[in-house]
């Protein structure tokens, strides 16, 4: 009976490189409009908080915030265990850093203010509807999104403020860059439902086959 143990570990062993053996990756291209190319540019910073907060756009133009949108696997099986530790999406300049954020279903996104101004952060989004009320710079406040989908965040103080947060049923998402190009890794070979979304089109679907080992390629898609 010794050997019952290092039997087991070999036969989980086993199993788990025949698991992984059977995830592929989806690849794809979508048209990057140049509306989507432009959402950084939308809003108008007050000139007191560009004045005050100088420390605060150094911080921003650091900040590495290069998606324009979002892909993801709609179909998953759900996962166990606990969600990925709490997001952060912060308020630079009188705007959201980063612009577009995605996270998982179930994750918490702490919304820090480092403006010297008041902010009021709030969504009537279907998956998600909050409203975080007044608070200064130095603070945050955190919502938790437990239904899959997208998500428009604003602020009522201020307007012209706007960001995306999308989320995805599990960590099977990948975000577009510039170029239109995304590559979602580890997905299980099958049949699967792929979503992408641009803030000029919003939310598109196809379906694709993921091989047992390598990559699937979307078509191009356009607007």
């Amino acid at each position: 009976m010794r050997g019952a143990p290092a039997i087991a570990s070999v036969f989980l062993l086993a199993l788990l490189r025949a698991a992984g053996a059977s995830a592929g990756a989806i690849t794809g291209e979508v048209v990057v409009a140049p509306a989507d190319l432009a959402i950084r540019d939308m809003s108008k910073p007050n000139p007191y908080v560009g004045q005050l907060s100088a420390s605060a756009r150094s911080v921003a133009a650091a900040t590495v915030d290069t998606a324009y949108g979002a892909a993801w696997v709609a179909d998953p099986e759900p996962e166990t265990g606990p969600p990925p530790p709490p997001a952060r999406m912060d308020q630079l300049g009188q705007r959201f850093v980063p612009r577009i954020l995605v996270v998982q279903a179930g994750q918490t996104v702490e919304f820090h203010n480092s403006d010297n101004v008041f902010h009021n952060i709030f969504s009537y989004s279907p998956p998600k509807r909050f409203d975080l009320g007044r608070y200064p710079k130095g603070k945050s406040r955190s919502v938790t999104f437990a239904k899959p989908g997208a998500v428009q965040v604003y602020c009522d103080i201020h307007s012209d403020m706007r960001a995306d947060i999308i989320v995805a049923p599990t960590r099977r998402f990948a975000l577009i860059g510039r170029s239109g190009r995304f590559r979602i890794e580890n997905v299980p070979a099958g049949s699967h439902t792929v979503k992408v979304w641009l803030p000029s089109s919003g939310e598109r679907m196809v379906t694709v086959d993921v091989p047992a080992k390598g990559a699937a390629s979307l078509p191009p898609l356009e607007p």
